[in-house]
């Protein structure tokens, strides 16, 4: 009965970790565009011309609460450069990297969470009193 319950945990416990290894997957431009585009009160900002070469497209969509921005690089190289420079070595981001993605959250101060998913970078900004709103953008985009 005892080897039962010991083999019984222990898939438990793998199940249960097994969630824990999040498989993201990168929003696209044409989602980005249509989410916001359904939500009221979003504006849309295509800044993609201020940017040099390595970056193929930036939006910025906004409702004066929460600042949700879309980065599209050319290469996943130049995502991953642009975020470590910036927030890798800062102590007051949380800095987490795996396999095609990294996820950066601000740990004092402004509310920011950052995903990184192959040349794609997905980031929000809003004071704190807005962190439901923000997670709840993040997860319906798929973070």
């Amino acid at each position: 009965m005892k080897r039962i319950l010991k083999i019984f945990s222990v898939l438990f416990f793998v199940i249960l970790l097994s969630g824990c290894n999040k498989n993201l997957e990168k929003v696209s431009y044409t989602d980005y565009n249509e989410y916001f585009n359904s939500k009221d009160g979003y504006t849309i900002l295509d800044k993609s011309s201020d940017y040099d070469l390595s970056v193929i497209r930036y939006l910025e969509a906004g409702n004066g609460n929460v600042q949700v921005f879309f980065t599209e690089y050319q290469k996943t190289e130049d995502a991953k450069k642009e975020i470590e420079d910036l927030y890798k070595n800062q102590k007051n981001y949380k800095f987490k990297e795996k396999d095609n993605y990294t996820y950066v959250k601000n740990t004092k101060g402004t509310y920011f969470k950052l995903y990184r998913v192959d040349n794609v970078v997905i980031n929000a900004v809003a004071d704190k009193k807005y962190k439901k709103e923000v997670n709840k953008v993040l997860k319906d985009l798929g973070y």
